[in-house]
C-alpha cells in the first residue's frame, strides 16, 4: 500500500481519495478551500456523491485518511501526488490552466532535489499540456516521474465509475508502468492502455465529443421523428436495440440538454482547438449550438403556454448531482426571471441550498416544497421525479423533460416529443 496525496478536493479530487483509500492505501488530501479540508475532516463530501460519505468516514475510522491545510505537508508525506484541481473554460473556449499552474508551482517549492515521487495528473487538459508542465516546473527534478490519466467520472455514478471503469488510460514517457499501475489498476477485466502524454490527453475529449454528440443527436432525430409523425417511443426503442453498431444506450436518449462541468466544458475546448487548425470539423463546432437550441425551445416552449406560475422540478444538471455548473434549467429561469410576469418555485431533493444561496442568492428565495410546487399553473420535470410529481395530482399542465419521456398515464402531461 502507498502513501498518497491528493491535491484538489472537487469532484475527481474526492473520488479519488474516497477510492484509494477504500482500497487500502493512506490518502494525504489538500484543497486551496479550508472548508473543503475541514469537511473531509468530518468525514463530509464537499460535494453530493453517493457512498463518498460513508467511505470518507470508514478511512478516517481507520487512520487511513488525513486532511491537511498546505500542498508542501501532503508532498512531503506522499509518494504518489494526484492533481486532482479544475481547468474550466475561459470566454474564448480555450482551457484555463491557472489553477493547474498554481499547484505545479506549490509542488515544485515543496520538493527537494532528492526526492522521488510520481506526479499523476487527473485534470483534463487539451493536448501538449502535461508535457509542457514536466517541462517548466519538474525538469530539474530527476527522480519525479510524470503521469497522466484521465478520469472517466460520472456525476451521481463516480465511485461505480472509479471502481468499475470501461479500459485504463496512462499518459507517460516512463517506460515502466507498473508501481502506479498497482495503485490505479484494480479492474483486471479491463483493458490497460499505456500511451504517450497528447495520445491520453485526447482521450477524454474524444470519449466527451461523443457523449455530447449523443445527447444533440438523440434531440434532434428524434425530434424530426415527432415532426414527421412517427412513433418516437418505438424509433427510440429500435435504434438502441442494436448494441452491435449503435454501441450502448448511454447519453443516448430525447430529453433535457446537457450540462455540468464536462461536457460544454470540454466541448468549448474541441472548438478552440478546431478554430486553431483552421476550423474544419463543422460537427464538432455546431454541438453547443445544437445544445443552446433545445435551451431555448424548452424556454419558447413555458412562453408559448401562456402559463405565469410555473413550478420547476429538478433543477441541478443531473440525476443524484447537486452541481448547477451550467444546468440548463438554470438558463432557462434566469431568462424567465428577466420578465416580471412569472412566479417560479423550484424544487430538488438533490439541491445544495447552502451553495444555492452562496452562488445564485437571487434563487435562493424561489426553493418551495413539492406541495407548493404542485398548485402552479404549469410545472416543468427535468430529472428523475415525474412519478412523484404525478401523484400529487396536480391539476397544473406537466410538462416532461425528464429521462422518462413517454412512461406516465398522467393526461395532464406532455412528453419531450409530440403529444401525449
Amino acid at each position: 500500500m502507498a502513501n498518497i496525496g491528493v491535491l484538489g478536493l472537487g469532484y475527481v479530487g474526492i473520488v479519488n481519495t474516497a477510492g484509494l483509500t477504500k482500497n487500502g492505501h493512506t490518502v494525504y488530501c489538500s484543497d486551496v478551500k479550508p472548508l473543503k479540508v475541514q469537511q473531509v475532516k468530518e468525514g463530509k463530501s464537499p460535494i453530493l456523491e453517493p457512498k463518498v460519505d460513508d467511505l470518507l468516514k470508514a478511512a478516517l475510522d481507520s487512520n487511513k485518511l488525513f486532511a491537511l491545510a498546505t500542498t508542501a505537508e501532503v508532498v512531503s508525506n506522499s509518494e504518489v501526488l494526484f492533481i486532482c484541481v479544475g481547468t474550466p473554460s475561459q470566454p474564448n473556449g480555450e482551457v484555463n490552466l491557472n489553477y493547474l499552474r498554481n499547484c505545479c508551482l506549490e509542488i515544485q517549492k515543496s520538493l527537494k532535489p532528492s526526492d522521488s515521487k510520481t506526479v499523476v495528473f487527473r485534470s483534463t487538459v487539451p493536448p501538449g499540456t502535461t508535457e509542457q508542465l514536466k517541462l517548466e516546473y519538474f525538469h530539474e527534478f530527476k527522480n519525479v516521474s510524470i503521469v497522466f490519466y484521465p478520469e472517466f467520472l460520472r456525476e451521481g455514478s463516480a465511485m461505480d465509475d472509479y471502481f468499475n471503469y470501461g479500459r485504463m488510460v496512462l499518459g507517460s514517457d516512463e517506460k515502466d508502468l507498473t508501481a502506479i499501475l498497482e495503485i490505479v489498476h484494480i479492474n483486471p477485466e479491463a483493458p490497460v492502455f499505456c500511451v504517450d502524454f497528447k495520445t491520453a490527453e485526447f482521450t477524454k475529449y474524444a470519449d466527451n465529443g461523443f457523449h455530447a454528440l449523443k445527447v444533440a443527436f438523440a434531440n434532434e432525430i428524434f425530434g424530426l421523428a415527432s415532426i414527421l409523425g412517427t412513433d418516437v417511443e418505438k424509433s427510440y426503442e429500435i435504434f438502441i436495440s442494436d448494441s452491435k453498431l449503435n454501441i450502448s444506450p448511454y447519453y443516448f436518449r430525447p430529453g433535457m440538454p446537457f450540462g455540468g462541468s464536462c461536457l460544454p466544458k470540454d466541448l468549448r475546448e474541441t472548438q478552440f482547438l478546431t478554430n486553431k487548425v483552421g476550423n474544419r470539423f463543422t460537427l464538432l463546432n455546431n454541438i453547443i449550438n445544437s445544445n443552446e437550441k433545445f435551451i431555448e425551445d424548452i424556454l419558447q416552449r413555458i412562453l408559448e403556454s401562456g402559463k405565469r406560475k410555473i413550478g420547476i422540478i429538478g433543477f441541478t444538471f443531473k440525476n443524484y448531482s447537486d452541481d448547477l455548473r451550467e444546468s440548463p434549467i438554470l438558463k432557462v429561469v434566469e431568462s424567465l426571471l428577466g420578465s416580471s410576469d412569472f412566479e417560479i418555485k423550484i424544487w430538488d431533493e438533490d439541491m445544495n441550498e447552502l451553495s444555492l444561496r452562496i452562488d445564485y442568492p437571487h434563487l435562493f428565495p424561489l426553493l418551495s416544497s413539492k406541495e407548493e410546487i404542485a398548485e402552479q399553473e404549469l410545472i416543468i420535470v427535468t430529472k428523475r421525479y415525474l412519478d412523484l410529481i404525478t401523484t400529487l395530482n396536480t391539476k397544473g399542465i406537466i410538462y416532461n423533460f425528464s429521462d422518462k419521456p413517454y412512461s406516465t398515464s398522467s393526461a395532464n402531461c406532455v412528453p419531450l416529443y409530440g403529444k401525449h
